[in-house]
């Protein structure tokens, strides 16, 4: 896998103020007057098949992630997350407990961490999430400092989380010992309610960790890491926002302990992916992959389609004979050589390269949702899902390419792993569900009630799932474009044909698809 530094991937906007493929041709001529078009404007279609690409590679993001609602550590589809927490052991409170630890022959600590059981409990429940009963190898690695003063504690609390995490990326451990930790989630069912058997998890540390911590009876600051590259699952837990995790120093001989909650924690990934070529996606971990496709098959298309050169090389150079209403580049995929933490399907999110106050910039696309294609088949730019195609809206890509591309550029898109959609065949982003209920009152009479539950359509948490689009690279895509032409309805060169919903006319030997309301194949 060829390894780049991160681009940073905007969030990517859902909806269009016109949704142009879920209405009538009123919804065009409204979207067309948007854009500064007439609606008089005609739409045509052009395919582009077998648009192999000229390069592909990953840009992996690998920096430290703050923990604030919630965490995670562990290992799951090619990738380990150790977890780093920063204490402050503050021995000026507390002072007759630590004149008898360090005196005590025995001594303990461990770590508590409250599990996030809105994810292992939600409804409706994917598969595969519980139970969980493990038994990890942890490696455990500290960095312990001198005596601080009053001051210094305080001012612990100030340290900027960005300048704390940028430290993070060369840790330098002064001591690592290994430990085994038994991890047990599993739920407990009740005449009214379901709950997790425990939602503390304890994790004990290693004794060399409590001998470094009572060797001094002075107030120090400990960074505390768990690793554990080989467990077979992530495991969840609330950050200091909500509860704050615990390190916890006990005194074996009299049963006294102390709890203190970390200052700030921070999760760091490891890609532990074999294959250097792979064209490897993680989910959670913010990857893109981008994709480079070739200028000539395209110009090559819209040559032959309106009979005149492509592109444009007069004047200002910006091809405008035509604006893009919709593009869209269908892929081959292969679910078969992913692995994904959670059973459900995962959406694709992409952006292209454009121009904007003369520069080229990163945008993201604005997915417009086919709601009869969704509703039949489901949404095309999804992953672990029935069929073998992948389907990606370029359109403002697009548009900016065909109108430049007479300085010689290629296309460049941008995808990653996105949320798990619990409903992959409904349209909307929202869905109240009325379910009837039919109980008897105190007279023996049926009476009807109504209740109304909401259920979202993504999933709420991340899914830590790995996809290979390797395929991308010997399978060729085809490009679909919707255009609206501005030559006017009469061209020596071509019949401009009338917007006529779900029919398809012959032009000179051609035969288009002219439909409007659709953005199906």
């Amino acid at each position: 896998m060829n390894k780049k530094k991160f681009i940073l991937f905007p969030l990517l906007a859902l909806f269009l103020s016109s949704c142009l493929f879920d209405t009538d041709d009123d919804g065009l001529s409204n979207w067309l007057s948007d854009q500064g078009m007439p609606s008089s404007y005609d739409v045509q279609t052009v395919t582009v098949p077998d648009l192999k690409p000229v390069s592909a590679k990953v840009f992996e993001n690998l920096r430290p992630k703050s923990i604030y609602s919630s965490g995670i550590f562990g290992a799951t589809s090619g990738m380990s997350h150790d977890v780093v927490f920063d204490f402050v052991i503050d021995t000026t409170v507390y002072t007759s407990f630590w004149t008898g630890l360090k005196k005590a022959d025995s001594a303990k600590s461990f770590l508590q961490l409250r599990l996030v059981d809105s994810y292992y409990l939600f409804k409706p429940a994917p598969s595969g999430i519980l139970p969980v009963e493990d038994d990890i190898e942890l490696n455990v690695s500290w960095i312990l400092s001198d005596k601080l003063t009053g001051q210094e504690i305080n001012d612990l609390a100030s340290i900027n989380d960005s300048a704390w995490q940028y430290g993070l990326t060369s840790w330098k451990e002064k001591k690592s010992a290994d430990t085994t930790a038994s991890i047990s989630i599993k739920a407990v069912t009740s005449s009214k309610t379901v709950s997790l058997a425990d939602t503390l998890l304890e994790l004990n540390l290693p004794s060399a960790l409590v001998n470094d911590i009572r060797k001094k009876t002075c107030s120090r600051r400990l960074q505390l890491r768990l690793s554990a590259p080989e467990a077979p699952h992530v495991y969840r837990f609330y950050g200091p926002d909500v509860f704050s995790p615990r390190l916890v120093v006990q005194n074996s001989e009299t049963g006294d302990f102390l709890r203190f909650n970390t200052v700030r924690a921070a999760v760091i990934p490891k890609n532990l992916e074999k294959c250097k070529d792979c064209l490897v996606l993680h989910g959670g971990s913010l990857d893109s992959l981008e994709v480079e496709f070739p200028s000539k098959p395209i110009m090559k298309a819209l040559s032959e389609f309106y009979g005149d050169e492509f592109p444009y090389n007069v004047g200002d150079s910006n091809d405008v004979r035509q604006a893009v209403v919709m593009a869209e580049l269908t892929f081959y995929r292969d679910d078969t050589k992913g692995e994904s933490e959670i059973d459900l399907p995962i959406m694709v999110r992409n952006g292209s390269y454009v121009d904007s106050a003369e520069s080229v910039v990163f945008r993201a696309e604005n997915y417009i949702p086919d709601r009869l294609r969704i509703n039949e088949h489901g949404h095309p730019n999804m992953v672990f899902y029935e069929g073998d195609s992948l389907a990606l809206q370029v359109t403002a890509g697009m548009r900016n390419f065909i109108n430049k591309a007479s300085d010689g550029r290629s296309f460049r898109m941008l995808m990653r792993l996105e949320r798990s959609v619990l409903l992959p065949s409904d349209s909307s982003y929202s869905v109240l569900v009325r379910q009837d209920t039919t109980f008897k009152d105190e007279d023996k009479k049926e009476v009807k009630s109504i209740r109304t539950d909401t259920i979202p359509v993504f999933f709420p948490y991340t899914n830590y799932a790995r996809y290979d689009f390797s395929t991308i690279k010997n399978k060729p895509a085809t490009l679909k474009l919707w255009l609206a032409s501005k030559r006017g309805e009469n061209t020596d060169k071509k019949k401009i044909v009338k917007i006529d919903t779900a029919k398809s006319v012959k032009t000179e030997g051609k035969k288009v698809t002219t439909s409007t309301a659709r953005g199906g194949k």
